[in-house]
């Protein structure tokens, strides 16, 4: 139980989040609305259109291990958010990180989270086109392979894309986080018709739970992706200030998403699994559910999912901004970055300078990726997986600053349920992401972890170079205000 001396602590952080003027909609977004922006950001029926065939390409027969290791591994990490949002309410990720380990720290976990929302909606934003284009008949059935169309269709979706999720963030966090849920509850519920009668044609079967000839490295290797299927499903805390009663709305939803994902997830690729006969039949279709539809002969279930992938796959681009931008408003107001990243709507309460930023950047990213030829399931592939490592070096950070948070915050509570809670899911990450850079994988995968690892050195010679560029501005400021003014002439 907390100390008096804690109480009093939350109840001026309470009362100090009321009072400040934070230019966003505070205290606004209920629980429901806050499992709806996790849920957004999850993206789970996007994840499930094309999320199993990754993994078993990685993890082969190991592909329900993976995802099951990982939802273990991140609801973790979801009690350390949590334990953190009781601790400290109306707070994002990037204060927690901060207030454990510093500014510094806290900046280089917030580049690597902003870093993996972004890539993860450049992924989805690729996906859209590649859904949409075979509704609008302007390519094959997705079923029939990656359609190979003129590239001024795949860059006018995208455009579209990203200007309607950029207008709609801007519009308001509850339009966007409704519009969200509402998308994935439609496209859900089209997936579980056609796995559902999968699982009938061909009935249950243990060989999935029980795989032979699986190795650790096979498991250990689908979990980048697996986890990916996962992230996001924290964003909820990085609208703290926008949340009703944060210390109790926010680890309901955090926990609540990633519990309703990795059900969604296990069901789905087991399903596909015994649909294919086996995850290595799995791992070599692109779109593996809708052939599946097309092999229960209701091709406009097909249609449906397609439909589905391109109303989940907005809605995460949506999600994954909406995210990103909360965490460089949040950077631009502790100075990490310029201020006016800072700057919010005032009529609709939203970051609109961040958001419009990162909506370009994600653009940019896509078109360039497009334009150079590689096709949309790839392009998901590769920026999903450094996303992931963006995300995973924000959660080890979690993970690892919940103890001291604990201590200093609660003294009469036990740090050894954080610290074992918080180490085992520092450890688990850190040995995904050192078996991802070791045996070295073939190529583009070889070179992924140092990209990312180049743009966590670019931040952290960023952050060095902050406070040198503070001094020469306050020296030339206070330089000008030292000299004489100019006497009139006579």
């Amino acid at each position: 139980m907390p100390s008096i001396s804690n109480v009093e602590r939350l109840e001026e952080l309470r009362d100090s989040q009321q009072n400040a003027d934070t230019g966003l909609a505070a205290a606004s977004m209920s629980g429901v609305e806050l499992v709806a922006q996790s849920t957004a950001g999850i993206a789970p029926s996007a994840v499930m259109v094309s999320g199993a065939t990754l993994v078993a390409a990685s993890a082969s027969a190991g592909t329900l291990y993976s995802y099951a290791i990982s939802l273990c591994v991140l609801l973790l990490v979801g009690w350390c958010v949590s334990r953190a949002a009781r601790l400290r309410p109306g707070e994002d990720l990037l204060s927690h990180i901060t207030a454990a380990f510093g500014r510094a720290v806290g900046f280089v976990g917030s580049t690597g989270l902003a870093f993996g929302y972004l890539l993860i909606s450049v992924g989805c934003v690729a996906q859209f086109s590649q859904y949409a284009k075979p509704l609008l008949g302007v390519a094959p059935p997705a079923s029939a392979g990656v359609p190979a169309t003129s590239i001024s269709v795949t860059v006018v979706l995208e455009i579209v894309c990203v200007l309607c999720a950029a207008w709609m963030m801007i519009r308001g966090v509850r339009i966007s986080a409704w519009t969200g849920v509402v998308l994935e509850v439609l496209s859900i519920g089209a997936i579980l018709v056609v796995l559902t009668m999968v699982l009938l044609r061909h009935g249950f079967s243990l060989a999935p739970l029980m795989p032979t000839g699986i190795t650790m490295q096979q498991v250990v290797s689908g979990m980048v992706l697996a986890t990916l299927g996962f992230v996001g499903f924290e964003s909820a805390a990085c609208l703290s200030v926008e949340a009703k009663d944060p210390q109790r709305t926010i680890p309901r939803a955090v926990t609540g998403s990633a519990l309703l994902a990795g059900a969604l997830y296990l069901y789905g690729s087991y399903a596909q699994i015994v649909g294919f006969g086996g995850a290595d039949n799995l791992a070599a279709d692109a779109t593996p559910l809708n052939t599946l539809a097309d092999g229960l002969g209701v091709h406009w279930l097909g249609l449906a999912i397609d439909l589905g992938a391109v109303a989940s796959n907005f809605a995460c681009v949506a999600g994954s901004l909406t995210a990103a931008s909360r965490v460089l408003r949040s950077m631009g107001e502790s100075q990490l970055v310029h201020s006016k990243l800072a700057a919010t709507h005032p009529i609709r309460k939203t970051p609109h300078v961040a958001i419009i930023l990162l909506s370009a950047a994600a653009l940019i990213a896509a078109l360039g990726l497009g334009v150079s030829g590689i096709n949309e399931l790839d392009v998901y592939s590769y920026t999903g997986t450094m996303g992931t490592f963006g995300y995973m070096i924000a959660y080890m950070l979690m993970g690892l600053g919940i103890p001291i948070l604990v201590r200093r915050l609660a003294p009469q509570t036990s740090v050894g349920v954080a610290a074992i809670i918080g180490l085992t899911a520092t450890g688990c990450l850190a040995y995904v992401f050192y078996r991802n850079v070791y045996p070295i994988p073939d190529w583009p995968a070889d070179v992924i972890p140092w990209i990312f690892l180049a743009v966590l050195l670019a931040a952290a010679a960023w952050y060095v170079a902050g406070p040198a560029r503070i001094a020469r501005r306050q020296t030339r400021e206070s330089s000008l205000a030292a000299d004489p003014a100019p006497e009139p002439a006579r």
